[in-house]
């Protein structure tokens, strides 16, 4: 059966949608952050995440049911879209989630955020950020058969995890608060399950087609924040996320969290950045991924005078210029080693078997041998170092 390509590359119209839904996102994600602070607890962190974390998922949502609505006016079928929204499989956030095993809270010991929840919330937070960038990509790029595919996977299964982790917060607060609340709390009259999509109700939440090419100076929202994902993408491209264990490794959380610190920073008004709310580490970390951003933006925007640029422009030439990482660029090298090396290995044994009376086919054959196996251990070891 032939594979469904949809399209040479990603529509104008979800282009825009998803430069817009990125931003909206990444701006829950901060808030979430924001709100798990033990110096806004008097704020109400529970109420305050729940709201945050549902409008991060539901706005990904509106992108999901965007791109199932675009595959159904281009004839795919039903079963079909909903086997790439993965609905079978979907969390849901409920206002009756399962009770914490071995656990039960009272207001007072909930009034700061419990620490194994802030690092559920940590690893969740990155998990979704450190997605987001293949949005930017797909939006970028002139061509992209497969984009439908890169899009959707890591957009469904961001949402499930927004999902997992709402569900934990009501999980903690299920002997706190009324099911009324939480479901208020979880915004659940909004909530919409991908069975439905392509819900055609949603079209009033379609982007403006030329969303993309809004003019935007250097200084903007936009792009501080999709310059900002660029980074975090060049940051941890070649690098495992998370474990075996499917924890997120402590170098993707610090980058994730450092970025959505950064956001904060660079997006403050009037100077007025977060400090009251941050570790010392936490501000070294923010303000360092800050100047790296303003040093980006001085060589991406060496002419103040230039103008404005429409924003699809400015993120077309971000990604054109990353660098390819340094753990990609090891791989390259060892791999070239590889070759050289077992280029040697062949020569080597093709020489001494011709020098002991061999036929130079069975010594082809050793040589050849030789090369495959040398070849076989150093890319085995390659795939065990960089996992592959």
């Amino acid at each position: 059966m032939p594979r469904h390509t949809f399209g040479e590359a990603m529509p104008p119209h979800l282009r825009s949608a998803a430069i817009q839904y990125t931003m909206e996102t990444v701006d829950d994600l901060r808030e979430v952050l924001q709100y798990s602070a033990p110096v806004l607890a008097g704020h109400g962190w529970a109420r305050m995440c729940m709201y945050r974390t549902a409008d991060a998922m539901d706005t990904m949502g509106f992108l999901v049911d965007e791109i199932a609505l675009h595959l159904e006016d281009t004839g795919v079928g039903r079963g079909e879209i909903r086997r790439l929204l993965a609905a079978d499989r979907e969390c849901l956030r409920t206002e009756r989630p399962a009770r914490v095993a071995g656990s039960r809270y009272t207001k007072e010991a909930l009034h700061v955020m419990p620490r194994w929840v802030a690092d559920e919330l940590q690893d969740a937070l990155t998990y979704v950020l450190l997605r987001l960038p293949v949005m930017l990509r797909s939006a970028v790029r002139a061509r992209d058969t497969l984009w439908v595919g890169r899009c959707l996977r890591p957009l469904v299964d961001s949402m499930d995890r927004l999902g997992r982790l709402a569900n934990l917060f009501a999980a903690v607060h299920v002997d706190v608060y009324p099911e009324s609340a939480l479901s208020w709390y979880q915004q659940l009259f909004q909530q919409r399950s991908r069975v439905t999509m392509p819900d055609v109700q949603g079209r009033h939440f379609r982007a403006a087609a030329d969303w993309g090419d809004l003019p935007v100076c250097c200084d903007s929202y936009e792009v501080k924040v999709s310059t900002l994902l660029v980074m975090l993408d060049e940051q941890c491209d070649g690098r495992r996320w998370e474990g075996h264990d499917g924890r997120t490794h402590p170098a993707m959380r610090n980058a994730a969290v450092g970025t959505l610190n950064a956001v904060a920073v660079v997006t403050a008004e009037n100077g007025d950045g977060p400090r009251y709310r941050l570790t010392d580490d936490e501000w070294g970390y923010a303000e360092a991924v800050s100047a790296a951003l303003r040093s980006r933006l001085a060589r991406s925007f060496p002419d103040p005078t230039e103008g404005d640029r429409p924003l699809l422009d400015v993120l077309r030439a971000a990604f054109q210029r990353t660098p390819r990482g340094s753990a990609m660029t090891l791989r390259l090298l060892c791999l070239l080693v590889a070759v050289l090396l077992s280029t040697v290995a062949a020569l080597l044994v093709f020489i001494l078997r011709s020098r002991l009376g061999v036929r130079v086919s069975e010594a082809v054959l050793w040589a050849g041998s030789a090369f495959g196996g040398s070849m076989v251990v150093v890319l085995g070891a390659l795939v065990f170092v960089f996992g592959g």
